[in-house]
């Protein structure tokens, strides 16, 4: 008797356990917001390294270091930096100003790779721990709420696109 009585709880839990809770459009939404989140804190890091030394924009100016801020709801704003730039003497430059100094932006390659580092990191967090599978980009129907609602998102995980479909 106490055989069965094992079995018959061991045959119970297993079954709980292979029921599959559903995940509801708030949980699979706040997951969007935070997956929008990092990809625009990352696209602004890379335009930062990319443009480390970009001594003139189309405004006239040096590059100005993007910094993603005041993130509400998965969006967030983009302001530049305020520090003023960085002179450097180089009087053959075709930007150098009539004292021979050019304008760089002020931004330091260590600060963006730390800054690169920890986005990863807590991106790594947010993609472990997410509420869907990994396939949920290429096969679920909701994902196309993600992608109507949070353009970051769409274009990192939006593949169909990509097929024609």
């Amino acid at each position: 008797m106490k055989n069965y009585l094992i079995l018959f709880a061991l045959v119970g839990l297993s079954s709980g356990c292979a029921v599959q809770q559903t995940v509801s459009d708030k949980d699979i939404d706040l997951y969007c917001q935070r997956l929008n989140v990092l990809h625009q804190k990352a696209v602004a890091i890379s335009s930062n390294i990319a443009n480390i030394k970009t001594t003139r924009t189309v405004k006239g100016s040096p590059y100005k270091r993007k910094i993603i801020s005041n993130c509400h709801e998965g969006f967030c704003q983009e302001i530049e930096d305020s520090r003023g730039p960085i002179f450097k003497y180089e009087p053959k430059h075709p930007d150098a100003n009539k004292e021979g100094y050019v304008a760089y932006p002020n931004i330091t390659l260590e600060e963006e790779q730390a800054d690169q580092k920890k986005w990863e990191l807590i991106y790594t967090d947010v993609y472990k721990y997410a509420p869907v599978t990994h396939e949920f980009f290429l096969k679920d129907p909701k994902a196309k709420m993600c992608f109507d609602k949070y353009p970051f998102v769409d274009e990192r995980y939006n593949f169909q696109k990509y097929f024609n479909n």
